[in-house]
């Protein structure tokens, strides 16, 4: 048995050696006659093979040789080894450099391939056959090299010196060092990782997957196309498979290689270069830019050859180069492939992993919080209706609610810190037609009749038991369309329709966001509905409440055909009503006008409810709560006197309430009832009108005595 190598420098010594040897047999050739030529030739090639022997003895021994795992991984020939060993001199000692340069008619101090053939072959006849054999594996044997520039008057391409590539220098030193060169483009996933996410929802699928694969022909590349939206376990469902077939995963990411400056064969070749050293399978997520791109210019290699532009091109480079390096390959994408021609040699499997239903979130949801204890009332059946989350959302929203709860020393996991864990993950870009509204009212803050309060009360709880009536009671399939929730608020300004929304938001943990008609209404035919359109695609994401006030101007009374304006408009109309109707989450209608929406668009809202001016109980509750519990007042506020005299809206008692506050805080004393009523005369005013002294009442010497007082110390 040969003796192993007890180290790396002393193999890189033997290398050296077997380069000397071949060197001096050239730069001492004219001692040598032709037979003594052949003889030193044949005594290197016996000196290689000895080293390949210790080679194999050191690996049975429990060692590594690295340099020749990647001969026998790329099935590199007995010249093609040569070459590496030539170009490896140059890089370990600088000398060799010169030697290089004293047998190059340039002076080049990288071996040329023309010095690689005559110092590793003696007769023309050989050289020419080694040289076709490069030239045909020149395009995989970039992996290994890349080419010297020694001036652009070199036109053989005998010439141009060999220079290796720096991953193979530091597989040699150290095997298991990551590639440099992929560093935020590609990550390798090995089997038994432990902090590999479970699947949950697609055991079942992975089993379809594994026996399929088990049921195809020995060596035949599989190549599976996973669609779905991010987050929804695309590149988990690539880990499991590949840890089942105890087989690595390179998972590069495509944007990222159409960013590092090459072409995209140079692009490729380090992904693929890493995938067959590490014998992995290949996953490539945001294949969709290789889908929606368009035509571009040829673009030249570093070599000077012409790589194809076109997107077409791009896949089909891709599926041939991985094909030679691995038999399993992932392509994840959001969109659809139908591919124009046969993915050779590829047998190629689709899957979309779609959203998740509300029973699949709910188990998601289970599995994750399992071992976590939840404060008594929390319902997780509600987080699964309420938040429309892909699997790796839910998995990373548990995580953000155990971290928050962990921050709160809390040592349970309570209802609000799970739902702000929720809303971490939303991601949107509603702001850009849409305003998000601070929800901070609570029930006990709407004052409304007991008949408009259970409606919403009700609208609630067709959120909150959406599962159970849909999925548990088989509600879902009797409804397969509509099962969102739409809520018409009618009544005057002032009455509580916006404070109502932010009720509904608070209650169920949901944003609310408040649409800018403004940005959302065009004069041009169409682009209302593309707005439109745009912001329910965005909402979709986040599951957020959407609300439209003063939302006749959009959804106003379809009208008699008269002309082009007439028809557009109701077709506008009817486009936005199916857009609510397909949307699963709230939407929100406020008008002042009831009158202004047609019969067949209120059938088809699910809660209508009038918000009417209130009634003088009312105001009296309105007045007593819209005063902070902190604010210094005095103790013989008249609540019933200012209910009866002022028969106004809640949000006028609001801005009373507010005005008077400050005036308080400008004298510096306690609110009473002369700030009070000289806010109410400021109200008023707005709409033009002045409180008589009859309206003032018992009060009317005490304002105009507080007034007199003001006016003297001014």
């Amino acid at each position: 048995m040969a003796e192993f190598f007890a180290s790396i420098q002393e193999y890189i010594e033997v290398l050296l050696e077997l380069v000397d040897r071949r060197l001096e047999l050239l730069e001492g050739r004219q001692l040598v006659d032709s037979t003594g030529q052949l003889a030193a030739l044949e005594l290197a090639d016996q000196l290689e093979q000895r080293i390949r022997r210790r080679c194999e003895a050191t690996v049975e021994a429990g060692g590594a040789a690295p340099l020749e795992y990647l001969f026998r991984t790329f099935s590199l020939t007995a010249f093609e080894r040569h070459c590496v060993y030539m170009a490896l001199a140059s890089e370990l000692d600088s000398s060799y450099g010169g030697r290089y340069g004293a047998l190059q008619a340039d002076g080049g101090r990288l071996p040329s391939l023309d010095l690689c053939l005559r110092t590793f072959t003696g007769g023309r006849a050989d050289r020419t056959v080694l040289l076709a054999r490069w030239r045909e594996r020149e395009e995989g044997l970039t992996c290994f090299f890349r080419s010297g520039h020694r001036g652009a008057e070199q036109q053989s391409d005998l010439n141009p010196g060999l220079k290796l590539d720096r991953r193979i220098v530091d597989f040699l030193f150290n095997y298991l060092s990551p590639d440099p060169a992929l560093e935020g483009v590609a990550e390798i996933f090995w089997p038994n990782e432990a902090e590999l996410a479970p699947l949950v929802l697609y055991e079942g699928l992975l089993e379809q997957m594994a026996d399929y694969a088990r049921r195809l022909p020995a060596e035949t590349p599989l190549l599976f196309y996973l669609k779905g939206e991010p987050g929804s376990g695309r590149r988990t469902l690539a880990r499991h498979f590949s840890q089942n077939e105890e087989q690595p995963l390179l998972l590069a990411d495509l944007p990222a290689l159409f960013q590092c400056g090459a072409t995209w064969g140079e692009a490729l070749m380090p992904v693929c270069r890493e995938a067959a050293i590490r014998q992995a399978a290949l996953a490539f997520s945001g294949f969709e830019k290789l889908l929606d791109g368009e035509e571009t210019a040829p673009a030249c290699s570093a070599a000077g050859v012409e790589e194809p532009g076109s997107r077409r091109n791009h896949v089909r480079m891709l599926l041939e180069r991985v094909a030679r390096v691995t038999g399993r390959l992932f392509l994840l994408s959001t969109i659809p492939w139908q591919p124009e021609t046969p993915c050779k040699p590829w047998q190629r499997v689709e899957l979309e992993l779609e959203l998740p239903d509300t029973a699949g979130r709910l188990s998601l949801w289970q599995h994750y919080l399992q071992d976590v204890p939840l404060e008594e009332g929390i319902r997780l059946e509600t987080l699964a209706v309420k938040f429309a989350f892909q699997p790796g959302q839910i998995s990373a929203a548990a995580a953000e609610s155990l971290r928050l709860s962990g921050w709160e020393n809390r040592g349970i996991l309570n209802d609000e810190t799970l739902h702000r864990a929720c809303r971490a993950q939303l991601s949107h870009s509603l702001g850009k037609k849409a305003s998000r509204v601070n929800a901070a009212y609570t029930w006990e803050d709407l004052i409304l009749p007991a008949e408009q309060k259970q409606l919403l009360q009700n609208a609630c709880a067709q959120v909150e038991y959406r599962h159970r009536v849909y999925g548990q009671w088989g509600f879902g399939k009797k409804v397969a369309y509509g099962r969102g929730l739409s809520l018409l608020f009618s009544g005057p300004p002032g009455t509580g329709k916006t404070m109502a929304a932010q009720v509904i938001a608070n209650r169920l943990g949901l944003e609310l966001y408040k649409v800018d008609l403004s940005g959302v209404m065009s004069k041009y035919i169409g682009e209302t509905e593309k707005h439109l359109g745009a912001v329910f695609d965005e909402v979709k994401k986040s599951q957020s409440i959407l609300f439209f006030d003063e939302a006749d101007a959009l959804f106003g009374k379809r009208s008699e055909t008269k002309d082009a304006h007439d028809r557009y408009a109701n077709i506008q109309t009817s486009y936005l009503l199916q857009k609510i109707e397909e949307y699963e989450g709230i939407v929100i209608l406020a008008s002042n006008f009831l009158q202004n929406f047609d019969e067949a668009f209120k059938r088809r809202i699910k809660f209508i409810i009038d918000f009417t001016l209130p009634d003088r109980d009312r105001r009296e509750q309105i007045w007593k709560s819209v005063l902070p519990a902190d604010l210094p007042r005095e103790e013989d506020i008249d609540f019933d006197f200012l209910a009866r005299s002022f028969e106004i809206s809640g949000s006028s008692i609001k801005n009373i309430a507010v005005s008077a506050a400050f005036l308080a805080a400008a004298e510096e004393t306690a609110l009473g009832m002369v700030h009070l009523l000289l806010a109410a005369q400021a109200e008023q005013n707005k709409t033009g009108k002045n409180l008589s002294r009859e309206e003032f009442g018992e009060y009317y010497h005490q304002v105009q005595a507080h007034l007199k007082s003001r006016l003297g110390q001014e």
